[in-house]
């Protein structure tokens, strides 16, 4: 830049210091966004070269995650002059500019043609209030004269500023509504809208999405530094668990019903048993009364007929008891199994209307002429 421009511009400089800079953020103003102000760079020798770079770092300010750009025409020499900062800005010259902006955070620097022939070098700083000037420094042809050459090293000059990602930005969209969008199966931003950006390095990524009640196939993505690559992801509606398909043979009425009559009917063997072994009984008390009383054990001893017939009588009797018990016992068991499976058993009432439960019913009946028992069992 001649002596000539920077006289005017340091006369110019008050009617700039009294401007307002205009804000636009590169995401919607949250507690997460820094906002930060890329002030163009100065340069005496290689203007063209000085605003590439300057708008390619104010375009990466906007893309990049956590930063929210504020945007303004003036330049770092411009308040240099009016501020009047010594040839190499210190400390307290850095913090008169940020104070001027209202700012907390700042991005300013240099650019000079090296010694060597068709190089350029920028020089970056990031002021922060309370941190100090973090710096940062490219050397490359000074042919890169437009804002899409100098990108790549944009990005680079910002994520070493920023200790950020060196890479790129990805655009990722999915749908309409929320979600979560995933790099390398790691959460790491939330969809809004159906729309997420994410800062990734160079190197190749898997990327997914999260969407509740959808689902969609994770994709591949290598943005170059500097760059934007935007994928689209079509969401599918999530399929409804399969529920397990339940037998239409019923076998746990199939089991009570069995447990029950089986169980009835040997309750009644059991019954028919008892009855006999009183019929014996009764029987071999009536032949004893036929023996003489001093005879104590009717088998051993052979008095008469009766005494025989009392013998067997009260050996059939014992005979009969056991099976009885027996016969009893299990049919018992049996049925209160089948109760329990019927008490227990829910899982029809849903799918059939509520139906009566069986009843069973044991009726005695006991005449001159013998006994018997009457099962009645009702579905």
């Amino acid at each position: 830049m001649t002596r000539a421009t920077r006289f005017t511009l340091a006369l110019l400089a008050g009617v700039a210091l009294g401007s307002l800079p205009a804000r636009a953020h590169a995401e919607p103003p949250n507690a997460k966004a820094t906002p930060v102000y890329v002030l163009s760079i100065w340069t005496e020798d290689a203007d063209d070269q000085a605003d590439a770079l300057t708008q390619a770092l104010r375009s990466r300010a906007r893309q990049a995650q956590g930063w929210s750009l504020l945007e303004t025409s003036q330049s770092f020499e411009t308040l240099a002059i009016a501020l009047k900062c010594p040839p190499k800005p210190d400390a307290p010259c850095l913090l008169r500019i940020a104070d001027q902006l209202h700012a907390d955070h700042y991005v300013w620097g240099t650019m000079g043609k090296k010694k060597t022939p068709g190089e350029v070098t920028a020089e970056m700083h990031l002021w922060s209030r309370g941190k100090g000037d973090a710096e940062a420094d490219e050397t490359y042809s000074e042919n890169l004269k437009d804002v899409e050459s100098v990108r790549e090293i944009a990005a680079r000059l910002f994520g070493k500023l920023t200790g950020g990602v060196s890479g790129g930005t990805l655009v990722v969209h999915a749908g309409t509504g929320g979600g979560q969008v995933t790099i390398d199966g790691q959460d790491r931003a939330p969809l809004e809208g159906g729309v997420a950006r994410v800062d990734v390095d160079g190197n190749p990524h898997t990327v997914g999405v999260r969407v509740p009640g959808f689902d969609a196939p994770v994709q591949q993505a290598n943005v170059s530094v500097g760059g934007e690559q935007e994928l689209t992801f079509t969401l599918v509606p999530t399929p409804p668990p399969v529920e397990a398909v339940r037998s239409s043979f019923p076998v746990r009425k199939v089991a009570e019903y069995s447990a029950l009559v089986a169980g009835a009917g040997l309750l009644v063997v059991g019954g028919v048993e008892g009855l006999a072994w009183m019929n014996d009984k009764n029987q071999s008390n009536s032949d004893r009364k036929n023996v003489p009383s001093s005879v104590t054990d009717v088998c051993t001893t052979e008095v008469n007929a009766q005494a025989l017939d009392a013998c067997n009588k009260s050996k059939n009797a014992v005979t009969v008891s056991t099976l009885g018990w027996v016969f009893g016992g299990v049919g018992a068991a049996l049925v209160g199994t089948g109760f329990v499976l019927m008490l227990g058993d829910h899982g029809s009432s849903d799918a059939a209307p509520a139906t009566a439960k069986p009843r069973v019913q044991v009726l005695p009946v006991v005449g001159t002429r013998g006994g018997a028992l009457d099962l009645s069992v009702t579905f």
